[in-house]
């Protein structure tokens, strides 16, 4: 029912629309808000339960404690060759995401290089892993003669980490009081001093938080993988010219072979994925609050 109220105050005649018809869109959108919301939670707990309940049904310790090819043998080599590959990625992106963010934070051209520094990291993020890879494949392993290898299959997650770290290290410079930088500057401190005594020491938590979600995002990457890491049924024996072995790799291609046991590795290796991923998701959001 429409109220509508109007008196006179100091000359001026104010009117009061209907507060109802608002109640009822406040209403509706919270009740659609509500419906989204309890759709991804369904979601993600189906997904949940069906690869936590697959792998545990199915998992042995031969499976943990071999190695092999994804149709008789273990996961442990796919294991050890992800966090290679993930660490081999954060080495080769994480110094260049710091200095490329200092500069950024700290440019006298602030405007211009921010806006060229987010439209690079907003395209890199939206290209496709398939075209990274494709990209790793012609340069790294053909022109540059890696072949399937430790560096090649961690430079490719470098590319796509790279514009992750950038933009949350960024940001975390930015959010240290901008008193702090004058101040040092006007006390004769030079850049190098800025960057190692103001900058880092303040955004440690925020990088470390930043850093474990590009680590999970990275553990769950596979088309960059296939075309530059290859796969190995036993350990990388170099950085060079030896494929290594990764979890996506035996959910991919265990779980096309026509044996049980295939699937059953496949089930095992999702679960260790998203239990490992979940874990950092957890650890970088509990480092983010307590900031």
């Amino acid at each position: 029912m429409k109220v509508i109220d109007s008196y006179l105050d100091g000359g001026k005649e104010i009117r009061w629309k209907s507060l109802g018809s608002r109640r009822i869109k406040d209403r509706v959108a919270f009740a659609l808000s509500y419906v989204v919301l309890g759709i991804m939670v369904i979601v993600l707990l189906s997904i949940f339960i069906y690869v936590l309940d697959s792998g545990a049904s199915h998992i042995a310790l031969k499976m943990l404690i071999t190695t092999g090819n994804t149709a008789t043998g273990g996961v442990l080599n796919a294991i050890v060759g992800t966090w290679e590959l993930v660490g081999m990625g954060l080495l080769f992106s994480l110094p260049p995401s710091i200095l490329g963010a200092l500069y950024v934070v700290n440019s006298r051209s602030n405007g211009t290089v921010s806006m060229v520094a987010r439209l690079f990291t907003d395209i890199l993020t939206s290209v496709p892993s398939i075209v990274i890879g494709f990209f790793a494949f012609i340069v790294l392993v053909q022109r540059l003669n890696m072949g399937y290898s430790l560096v090649a299959g961690g430079l490719a997650l470098a590319i796509m980490m790279l514009p992750y770290l950038m933009r949350i290290i960024e940001i975390s410079f930015r959010n240290i009081p901008k008193e702090q930088i004058e101040n040092a500057y006007a006390l004769g401190a030079d850049d190098i001093r800025v960057a190692s005594r103001i900058y880092l020491p303040q955004a440690k938590v925020g990088m470390l938080s930043g850093t474990l979600l590009a680590v999970s995002i990275a553990a769950g990457e596979t088309a960059q993988l296939l075309y530059s890491a290859g796969w190995n049924n036993g350990f990388a024996s170099g950085f060079l010219h030896s494929g290594v072995g990764y979890l996506t790799y035996v959910v991919w291609n265990g779980i096309n072979y026509p044996t049980t046991y295939s699937h059953y590795l496949a089930y095992v290796s999702a679960m260790i994925l998203i239990l490992s991923v979940t874990g950092l998701i957890a650890v970088s959001k509990y480092i983010g609050r307590r900031k």
